[in-house]
């Protein structure tokens, strides 16, 4: 099995491995099983039956637009001792950006997550949606995801945001409709999905936490929070 931190040659000899055809380039399925083949005690497992995925890699590690796949493109992101993780996102990113304009769709960033969750389904009942994700990425609330936003979102070495911004931040993980306002169900649903509910709470004690949570904040009585109310909601000490 590979190192989960492979040297430069191990991913050579992946490399000869793959290349069937010994034309010095890794055509889609000699890709596949050369990353396997390097990197599966972290990334390989999740790739094994997701076409979305490996095209999208194969498309970020494929510098010359040539659908293949040399040993220099791939060393320029599976470097000695370590892989490059935010070359890896930045390749696929690339990858995933269909149409070239720097940004990510929700259809386009799917794939990445589900890459970033070992392959499963980010449609899974059980787990945050999509939408979660784009708005905890999505730092400007332009709905859209640039190569930043992300790199931030999976690296952790977001810029230090002026206080306002991450407010409004925090405000878009609550209103998953964008409508302004955030209303008793988007509370409730995003108290689920942070497990701040429990399985065994009946609807009564669900009604009963989120009226709590809006208790005094609701100033005009219509039942939603804008975003004056949710800030000054927050700002309320503990």
């Amino acid at each position: 099995m590979a190192s989960d931190k492979p040297t430069k040659e191990a991913v050579e000899q992946a490399f000869a491995k793959a290349d069937k055809d010994e034309n010095g380039k890794l055509t889609l399925s000699e890709f596949k099983a050369c990353f396997e083949e390097v990197y599966s005690g972290k990334y390989g497992e999740g790739l094994g039956d997701n076409d979305a995925i490996i095209n999208m890699m194969m498309s970020g590690f494929d510098a010359d637009g040539d659908k293949m796949v040399s040993l220099d493109e791939l060393l320029k992101v599976i470097g000695d001792k370590k892989i490059d993780e935010k070359l890896m996102f930045k390749t696929m990113i690339k990858g995933a950006d269909k149409d070239g304009n720097g940004f990510l769709s929700a259809a386009e960033f799917k794939p990445i997550l589900e890459a970033m969750m070992d392959g499963e389904d980010s449609d899974d009942e059980d787990g945050p949606p999509i939408e979660f994700f784009m708005n905890m990425a999505d730092s400007n609330g332009d709905q859209k995801l640039s190569v930043q936003e992300l790199l931030n979102l999976f690296t952790g070495e977001a810029e230090e945001k002026d206080p306002k911004e991450e407010m409004k931040s925090m405000f878009r993980l609550y209103d998953t409709d964008a409508d302004g306002m955030i209303s008793k169900k988007e509370i409730l649903g995003f108290m689920k999905m942070m497990g701040m509910v429990d399985e065994d709470d009946t609807r009564a004690d669900m009604r009963m936490i989120v009226n709590m949570f809006m208790a005094g904040s609701d100033e005009d009585g219509d039942g939603k929070l804008n975003y004056e109310e949710f800030c000054k909601l927050m700002d309320k000490p503990e």
